[in-house]
C-alpha cells in the first residue's frame, strides 16, 4: 500500500515538474534565452515524458540558434508524435537552409492517393479505428444472426471499411518502423562499401534525412529520397 502511494505521489510530482519546466522553458524562449530554454525542455524528456509540443519547442529553439540539424531532428520527432501543420511548416523552412536539395522519386497517382490517406492520422488512431470497426462488425453480425435480419448493405459496408482500415493500419505501421535519421556532420562522403578504401559515390551534408537499411560494425547503409544509396559511418547520423 505504501509503495502504491509512493508511486502515485511520484507521478504527481513528475506531472507538476513537467508543467513547471514547460512553463519556465516557454518564458525563457519568449525572452530569447534559447540555451536555458533547451535545458528545461530537455529535462522534461529526461523524465521520460515525450509529446509533440516539447519536440516542437526544442526544434524552434535550435532553429533560432541556426542549429539546423538539431532543429530538423526535433521537428521530425514532433511529427512522429502528432501531424501538425505548424511543425511541418517550420520543418520545411529549416530544410531550406540545408545544402542538399533532394528530388524525391515521383510516385504513381495511386501511391500518392494511398500515402495521403495514411497521413491523415497516426498509426495508433488507425489501429483504434480498425478495432472499433471490427467490434462493430461482430456486434452487427451477432444481431443479424440471433435476433433479426439487418440491412446487408450496412453489414457489407462495415466489413469493407474494416478491411480497408486494417490495410491502412498495417501500411502506417510499416512506415513508422522504417529506420530513419538525420545527418549531423557538416559534410561526409558516401562510399560504395563499408570501408574508406571503396569508391566515393557522392557527398551529403548536415540536416539531410536518410533511411537506414543495414549496418555492419560502425558502418550503416543509407538510402536517400531520390533512390541513391551507400555507406557512411554511424557517428555521422542520429536516429529518429
Amino acid at each position: 500500500m505504501k509503495k502504491t502511494i509512493f508511486i502515485i505521489l511520484l507521478s504527481f510530482n513528475s506531472l507538476f515538474a513537467q508543467e513547471d519546466f514547460f512553463t519556465k522553458g516557454n518564458e525563457l524562449y519568449a525572452n530569447q534565452d534559447y540555451n536555458n530554454a533547451i535545458i528545461y525542455y530537455d529535462s522534461i524528456l529526461e523524465m521520460g515524458i515525450e509529446n509533440w509540443k516539447i519536440y516542437y519547442n526544442l526544434g524552434n529553439c535550435h532553429y533560432k540558434q541556426n542549429n539546423i540539424a538539431n532543429a530538423i531532428w526535433h521537428y521530425e520527432k514532433s511529427l512522429k508524435h502528432k501531424k501538425n501543420k505548424k511543425t511541418q511548416y517550420n520543418l520545411d523552412l529549416a530544410k531550406l537552409k540545408t545544402v542538399d536539395k533532394i528530388t524525391i522519386l515521383p510516385q504513381l497517382f495511386y501511391e500518392k492517393w494511398w500515402h495521403s490517406i495514411i497521413e491523415l492520422f497516426n498509426t495508433k488512431t488507425w489501429q483504434i479505428t480498425t478495432l472499433i470497426l471490427i467490434w462493430l462488425l461482430l456486434i452487427y453480425k451477432s444481431i443479424d444472426i440471433y435476433f433479426y435480419k439487418l440491412n446487408k448493405l450496412i453489414l457489407n459496408t462495415i466489413l469493407l471499411l474494416s478491411v480497408l482500415c486494417c490495410l491502412i493500419s498495417f501500411s502506417s505501421y510499416k512506415k513508422t518502423m522504417k529506420k530513419e535519421g538525420i545527418i549531423f556532420s557538416s559534410s561526409i562522403t558516401v562510399y560504395s562499401a563499408p570501408t574508406e578504401k571503396s569508391t566515393n559515390l557522392f557527398s551529403i551534408h548536415e540536416g539531410l534525412k536518410v533511411q537506414k537499411n543495414d549496418q555492419i560494425g560502425e558502418w550503416i547503409n543509407i538510402k536517400l529520397e531520390n533512390g541513391n544509396s551507400g555507406w557512411i559511418k554511424e557517428n555521422n547520423y542520429k536516429s529518429l
